[in-house]
């Protein structure tokens, strides 16, 4: 599905930060079919996907979700506020946009864009495309209240057939899922961002993970919407594929 713009305040891409980014390109090429364009994004049929930028040779691979914004400085205001911090402040991207880095109030870190010429991502509800945001938090009650008085974000509990989970609204808009760090995660997991990419074979997105030098951290299991897995990129980085039921189809 082709996507054109974001309203201030829904997540509108996300963003490998790799210490190998060559590595993880080949994987992400392998398993998804991206290219890369002049911008240096990963690329689906020709529609930007998602973002891959040089990370510290010593640092940790992780993915980096960003959330639409009319005004960089005052959501860095509001975050301090909301007990969250600034992690990297807001600075142009070339002539692309202005990206921001901050940390929740759990320590979870997400960033910001403002878009100038560039939007976020133009794909989504596609096979090798994101489709879901999701938040892993310890405390659920302390990460709502943040995020309702950064972005205006409300909870709703979800149908998840007996595990606890939480969808994250925007107006009427549905924009991400907020789970309690509870027995699905390993011990010591701090509170973080996951982005989910859609495939239509859950089980065979796993089993070409392995093929290319990544591994399984979840295997696929029933949820609500279909079937949903989490990953690991050969450069360490987690993320998770999810295949949809056909009622749950956009």
């Amino acid at each position: 599905m082709r996507v054109r713009g974001y309203a201030p305040g829904t997540p509108c891409w996300a963003e490998l930060v790799s210490p190998e980014p060559a590595v993880a390109g080949e994987f992400y090429a392998g398993l998804f079919g991206w290219r890369r364009n002049d911008d240096g994004h990963f690329t689906l049929n020709g529609r930007a996907a998602a973002g891959l930028r040089q990370g510290r040779p010593d640092g940790r691979a992780a993915w980096l979700i960003s959330i639409s914004t009319d005004d960089p400085a005052g959501t860095a205001t509001v975050v301090e506020r909301a007990g969250g911090a600034v992690r990297v402040p807001p600075a142009s991207v070339r002539d692309l946009g202005t990206a921001a880095t901050f940390a929740d109030a759990g320590g979870a870190l997400f960033g910001t864009w403002l878009r100038s010429r560039f939007v976020g991502a133009q794909v989504s509800f596609e096979p090798g495309a994101i489709c879901w945001y999701e938040l892993a938090a310890h405390d659920l009650e302390a990460t709502g209240t943040f995020y309702k008085e950064v972005f205006g974000w409300h909870t709703v509990e979800a149908d998840s057939e007996g595990e606890p989970y939480f969808e994250l609204h925007h107006n009427n808009d549905t924009v991400g899922g907020l789970v309690p760090i509870d027995h699905r995660f390993p011990a010591g997991v701090p509170d973080h961002w996951t982005v989910c990419f859609m495939v239509t074979d859950c089980v065979a997105a796993c089993e070409r993970a392995t093929e290319l030098g990544g591994s399984v951290a979840r295997r696929p299991h029933a949820a609500s919407a279909g079937y949903y897995a989490r990953l690991a990129d050969p450069t360490g980085a987690h993320f998770a594929v999810i295949e949809f039921t056909e009622d749950w189809m956009p």
